[in-house]
């Protein structure tokens, strides 16, 4: 009884696991969920994550600056012969010491020139640059993502479109050969048939090789391992009866100004400008407070007590009567004041005024370029969206020349050459056509990233 028992759970789990597999492959993946998952699991977003957390940490180490050090210190020594006893100041003769010396002491820099006030503002630019570049690398991905993507799916119509091919030639094959038979065409006809059916049947390898090229490029930047169990999802519609994307240039301008590495240039220049003033810091004096707490204990060191007498005696000083005894406290402030330091700080002001102007045209150089990929995206569109219209005329009077060339093959009226020279031509113009289609696609993924619309 057991043993049915076991190998029923066996059954039950090995056909639990079956529909765990089967379920995996055939699961597909959209577009957003392709770019949710890239966010969570891409190698470059990690690690610029990673510098997030050290800015975090530079961040907090700039706001601990304003607290004092603290510190505490204890020794041990054993000295013999003639020996200076660290709690009188008194030389011993011909004897051993032990002795022992704790202190705590805190020091704080009370002005420095605002240096700790502007590092520390520094380094929330520095953090705020850092989440910039998180951004930046997320826009990043997301537009990669995207183009793979749609690379997949224009591979998956192509290798549709030329099974279709290879189909039609099939029958086409049988056609002419049944013609070969009857001895209305010759051979050579069927010859040529065959060689464009294995044209086409190395055009659907390639489609198929671009397919599989594509999913291993999208998978290796999704960071998943098994790239041929990778699906995707189709789109619902294929721009049948769709109209041009309306974009307003003067808010799709506006917008890629806001894109973070503009805001980053623009950041650039404020971390330039607050380098400046921690240069300048140097010039200021430096007033730090310290104070200090310590005692100190020696063996050799005896309590005097007086006899009834008169006379003296000496005994053995407690460690911790000795310790309270010998105790002693202090406070200090010093003052520093730069004289001359060979005009490293005037030279270091000079390099941050010259940093600043590199911001500055570094900031002009991101707010140029932007606006030329935004603007070269608006025409991009355009112009994809004309092509498109003019494949989509290419392909009809293609499918409409291939019809009457075939028709006049079947009836003698044409030679094999213009049918093959008409099935070239519709391939080409079925696959300018997915190119055409998936190209405008992704142009209006591009001008919605720029609206920012794509979030």
């Amino acid at each position: 009884m057991n043993r049915h028992i076991a190998f029923s759970l066996i059954v039950l789990s090995s056909v639990l696991h079956c529909r765990t597999v089967q379920s995996q492959e055939v699961a597909r993946w959209t577009l957003e969920e392709c770019i949710a998952y890239a966010y969570e699991h891409n190698i470059g977003i990690k690690q610029t994550e990673l510098e997030v957390q050290s800015r975090q940490i530079a961040r907090s180490d700039a706001g601990w600056a304003y607290a004092p050090d603290i510190s505490a210190s204890g020794s041990y020594s054993f000295s013999g012969g003639r020996v200076l006893d660290p709690t009188t100041y008194e030389f011993v003769e011909n004897r051993s010491v032990n002795g022992t010396t704790t202190s705590v002491g805190a020091s704080v820099t009370l002005f420095n020139g605002l240096r700790n006030f502007h590092n520390l503002e520094r380094s929330r630019l520095d953090l705020r640059a850092a989440l910039l570049g998180v951004e930046k690398a997320r826009n990043d991905v997301r537009l990669t993502v995207t183009a793979y993507y749609l690379e997949i799916l224009c591979a998956e119509e192509n290798i549709r479109n030329a099974v279709r091919t290879v189909e039609t030639l099939k029958l086409q094959e049988e056609k002419t050969r049944k013609s070969v038979e009857a001895g209305k065409v010759t051979s050579s006809d069927l010859l040529q048939i065959r060689s464009q059916r294995a044209n086409a049947e190395n055009t659907l390898l390639s489609a198929r090789n671009a397919y599989d090229i594509a999913r291993l490029n999208i998978c290796q930047l999704l960071e998943i391992d098994d790239y041929t169990t990778f699906r995707t999802v189709a789109p619902a519609d294929d721009l049948s009866g769709a109209a041009p994307m309306a974009v307003d240039t003067d808010a799709l301008l506006w917008s890629a100004q806001q894109l973070p590495e503009v805001e980053s240039a623009r950041l650039g220049i404020d971390i330039a400008r607050r380098d400046l003033r921690i240069a300048r810091s140097s010039y200021y004096p430096t007033l730090s407070l310290s104070a200090g707490y310590g005692s100190s204990y020696s063996d050799a060191r005896q309590k005097m007590f007086m006899n009834p007498d008169g006379t003296y005696r000496y005994e053995a000083y407690p460690f911790a009567e000795q310790y309270k005894h010998n105790a002693n406290s202090y406070i200090s402030v010093s003052l520093n004041v730069p004289l001359f330091g060979r005009l490293t700080t005037r030279h270091n002001v000079r390099r941050q005024k010259i940093a600043i102007r590199r911001a500055e045209y570094a900031l002009r150089t991101a707010e140029k370029q932007v606006h030329k990929e935004a603007t070269q995206a608006l025409i991009d569109v355009r112009t994809a969206w004309d092509k498109y219209l003019s494949s989509q005329r290419y392909v009809a009077s293609a499918e409409e020349a291939a019809r009457r060339v075939e028709r006049r093959y079947d009836l003698g009226a044409a030679t094999v050459v213009d049918y093959n020279t008409a099935i070239a031509a519709l391939v080409q113009a079925r696959v300018q056509l997915l190119q055409a289609k998936y190209e405008y696609i992704f142009k209006t993924e591009i001008i919605n990233f720029y609206l920012g619309r794509s979030k």
